[in-house]
């Protein structure tokens, strides 16, 4: 026995130093041999690569769950969640990166070129993913090209996938498509295997989805489906597939393939519920289905479960309506999703606009404007189109105000012309409608609380619609609209701040008469109090001077209209109407050379000569000495004129390069020669402004005298706002005590400076001079009236002590000035933007759509005139922003 026992130890301890040579061996990794594969391998793929890959499951599980789809778009193809969600999920991949690298530094057998441990090109695999999902994608394209050169596996054609789409992250879409070409030629050679085929093909999917190739993403995801194991991720790509058809106007494949998503297993109740909404928005007449689809629809209306979803189902409706030619039925529910809409303002704006798109292709615009009003105030701003949306919405609000204006002035008008009985007789009728409306709202306001409190639904606030007070008798539906409630939400917006500056700068290649600005003619009247009688009456042009006003307001908002009509929503038959207004109502006013001028135009351009030769007839016999005569009489007078005004150009030119030469003396005697040109009436503003800054250079009296003059006489020309501007400085207690002479200036201390002084600068560097703060505003994608009332805000706020004045100045084409004045010296200037930043008020971020800075009283003027942006950045740069 003991003998046995003996030989048993010496056994165990054989085998066991054994086992520990075998340890020992097997931990080397550049030894090719079966122990050494085994230890590595199990020690790779159970230990570092499986804690790797189940942080990287866990990160992927994260996104899945946050990820948001938004049915009102294409869903994303591939769902990696917003920039907070990839956020959230940054300490797994640095996890998932860590563990897989030390994978390959432990156990990678790279034995003279050739890796035989088949768990590190998935290492490295996971670190070019995880290199992607921390936005690192020039890093993860060096992985994932490492793993194609030295790895020749499916991994390497996952690689390529991967390459693609770090590549449309970053914009690529060339590079893109050139590894996407060469999966595909690998395809057709049956090299992919078949999770390597999905990946490709809704990479080749995703490629076009990006680029709104709609069709042909569409055919990458009907290959992609038939490699996707999972039902759920089929449903929804065939779903995906469907809208792409949509969007590609493909409705009779996008209906078919909707239709397979309600059949498939894997959809779920939302899913097969927007499937059934796309049937409706994708419905084709030709391919048929429409009872089916609209008795679907129907029935979910019924249903509670559908009930959060009614304003969808109404939206569908509408669709298929419209489709079907009957747009009357698809208005009106239209107006049912919007009205039902409770906590979706998207739904609703959409609703507000495709009643919009209706109404403006019927050319009704003062419906148009309101469904354009309420689709804007609930479509966010990252909409795609929202920007043109906005636009329209702009424009048709300024035709509806023009309108409304012309409804207003003619009921004023008919009113004057009762006796004083009858006009209490109509404006208490108007009191009472208004009344009753109020009653009928209020009514209707307590049924539908009642009506959503059975269904079991929360019931949204609705407050009474205030009542504009409009003088409307002529149209019921006018009185609850009108243009308190437009300024009340956009502020008064001139037309020049859109369309008519650049339009009027057109005209003035012919500028034949000096009275084309607006004219003042007073505001239009309002009624402060709607239940009052009297407040109505006082507003009654019961005098010549009063009438004489009422219709100077009228022939000008016919004008603007006309105006839009004729430049922006190119209708000519609108505008040939709202001339010919002018022409019959308004005999020898203001605006009737111009439209006679349009008019002629006009029946050119729709080829209607004869009627053209009339009305250049009637031109020509009402106002003979006009140049617009001469001119349509007399083909070669409009050469004439623009000779004419090429020299005045020249002259001008001169000028303007003599001032900022300091050759005062030119500018001064071509000013005295303006007086032997006939130009036109902004020419001589521009001249008379130049002329002003000229006297101030050369330190001469008149400055203030001339600028005065801009001021008074030319109020209707882009200089006049500057103009004001640098008057209203002159008499800034801050400019006096600047202006004060010192002793002993204080000298700043030379700095070091990282730009070069700017050469031949037209601007001079007096930081202890009155400055202004300064927003260069780009009006196709910021709103002036918003910015201006932002900065209005923060001033009453933070700076009520300091009585600054904000205002508003057209630049040039597409820009705007904005300036707050006035700041006693350069610092405060500056500490003034620098609040407005840390504020929040200002956003610098979006290149191209705002600039700010600050100008000092002498700069102003040149950068003014001179429009120079980057003469002036390189300046302030220099002395402003470097320290």
């Amino acid at each position: 026995m003991l003998n046995f026992l003996i030989k048993s130890r010496r056994f165990l301890f054989f085998w066991s130093l054994v086992a520990l040579l075998a340890l020992f061996w097997g931990c080397s990794t550049q030894k090719d041999s079966l122990v050494n594969r085994a230890y590595h391998t199990v020690n790779a793929k159970y230990n570092g690569y499986f804690n790797a890959r189940e942080a990287y499951k866990e990160a992927l599980k994260h996104l899945d769950e946050n990820h948001t789809d938004n049915y009102e778009e294409v869903l994303d193809i591939f769902r990696y969640g917003s920039e907070q969600d990839r956020s959230a999920v940054q300490g797994n991949m640095e996890e998932v990166y860590e563990k897989a690298s030390l994978v390959i530094r432990r156990h990678s057998m790279n034995i003279r070129g050739v890796e035989h441990n088949k768990w590190i090109d998935e290492s490295y695999f996971l670190i070019g993913r995880s290199q992607f999902f921390r936005q690192e994608y020039n890093l993860a394209i060096l992985t994932f090209e490492y793993i194609i050169r030295e790895y020749d596996t499916n991994r390497s054609h996952d690689a390529k996938a991967w390459i693609a789409k770090a590549n449309h992250e970053m914009g690529r879409f060339e590079q893109a498509l050139q590894l996407l070409e060469t999966l595909e030629r690998r395809y057709q050679n049956g090299l992919l295997n078949k999770e390597s085929t999905a990946l490709f093909r809704m990479t080749y999917a995703d490629h076009y989805r990006k680029q709104a190739e709609y069709q042909r993403a569409a055919r990458q995801l009907e290959m992609a489906v038939n490699h996707v194991d999972s039902r759920r991720e089929r449903a929804r790509l065939t779903f995906i597939e469907a809208q792409l058809h949509e969007h590609a106007g493909d409705f009779a494949a996008a209906q078919q393939t909707y239709a397979r998503v309600i059949d498939m297993r894997g959809a779920g109740y939302q899913m097969r519920f927007q499937a059934r909404i796309g049937m409706a928005m994708a419905y084709d007449p030709e391919v048929g289905g429409g009872g089916h689809i609209r008795s679907e629809l129907l029935d979910m209306l019924d249903e509670d479960r559908f009930s959060g979803f009614r304003d969808q189902i109404y939206y569908a409706l509408a669709q298929l309506s419209y489709r079907e030619g009957n747009e009357e039925e698809a208005v009106e529910l239209f107006r049912k999703s919007a009205e039902v809409s409770e906590e979706n303002p998207v739904q609703e704006g959409l609703a507000h606009l495709r009643l919009g798109e209706i109404f403006f292709e019927r050319g009704d615009y003062l419906e148009a404007s309101d469904s354009y009003t309420d689709a804007v105030s609930n479509l966010p701003s990252g909409y795609p189109d929202f920007d043109r949306i906005s636009q329209r919405q702009q424009l048709l609000s300024e035709l509806s105000r023009h309108e409304r204006i012309i409804q207003q002035e003619d009921s004023l008008q008919y009113l004057a012309g009762l006796s004083p009985d009858d006009q209490i007789a109509v404006v208490d009728g108007i009191i009472d409608e208004i009344l009753e409306k109020e009653r009928l709202e209020e009514e209707a306001e307590r049924e539908r609380r009642r009506e959503m409190q059975e269904a079991g639904q929360r019931a949204r606030q609705a407050g009474i619609q205030q009542q504009d007070g409009g003088w409307y008798f002529y149209n019921s539906n006018a009185v609850s609209r009108g243009r308190d409630e437009f300024f009340g939400r956009y502020g008064d917006r001139p037309l020049e701040d859109y369309w008519r500056i650049s339009n009027m700068q057109m005209m003035a290649s012919f500028d034949m008469d000096d009275d084309w600005g607006d004219m003042d003619n007073g505001d239009p009247a309002t009624v402060e109090d709607i239940y009052d009688r009297d407040a109505y009456l006082a507003n009654i042009p019961n005098t010549e001077e009063q009438m004489l006003a009422s219709q100077r307001r009228m022939m000008q908002a016919y004008f603007q209209k006309a105006m839009i009509f004729r430049d922006h929503l190119r209708d000519r038959e609108n505008a040939i109407e709202s001339f010919e207004e002018i022409i019959r109502s308004f005999p020898g006013s203001e605006r009737e050379i111009q439209a006679y001028y349009y008019l002629y135009n006009l029946y050119q351009d729709l080829g209607n000569y004869n009627r053209a030769e009339q009305v250049k007839d009637d031109l020509v016999a009402a106002y003979p000495d006009s140049e617009l005569a001469r001119m349509l009489s007399d083909p070669e007078y409009a050469d004439r004129i623009r000779e004419r005004q090429s020299s005045s150009e020249r002259l001008y030119s001169e000028s303007y390069n003599a001032f900022f030469s300091g050759r005062h003396d030119v500018v001064r005697r071509n000013y005295q020669a303006l007086d032997t040109l006939d130009v036109s009436k902004e020419f001589r503003a521009r001249f008379t402004y130049l002329h002003a800054l000229s006297l101030r250079k050369a330190e001469e009296d008149g400055y203030r005298e001339e600028l005065e003059r801009v001021v008074a006489e030319f109020e209707d020309t882009p200089v006049h706002e500057p103009a004001r501007v640098l008057l209203a400085s002159l008499d800034s207690p801050e400019r006096v005590a600047v202006s004060d002479p010192v002793e002993q200036p204080i000298e700043e201390p030379e700095r070091e400076r990282s730009e070069k002084a700017p050469v031949d600068s037209p601007y001079t560097f007096d930081p202890e001079a009155i400055h202004f703060f300064v927003m260069v505003l780009d009006t196709d994608h910021a709103d002036p009236v918003s910015v201006n009332e932002a900065l209005a805000e923060f001033n009453e706020e933070a700076r009520e002590e300091d009585r600054l004045s904000v205002n508003n100045v057209f630049f040039e084409d597409g820009k705007q000035l904005i300036t707050v004045t006035n700041f006693p010296g350069k610092e405060s200037s500056l500490a003034y933007l620098e609040e407005l930043r840390g504020a929040g008020v200002i956003e610098e971020s979006r290149e191209g759509e705002m600039e700010s800075f600050v100008i000092s009283v002498d700069n102003y003027p040149v950068l003014y005139q001179d429009k120079e942006l980057d003469a002036y950045r390189t300046f302030f740069r220099y002395y402003y922003v470097q320290e």
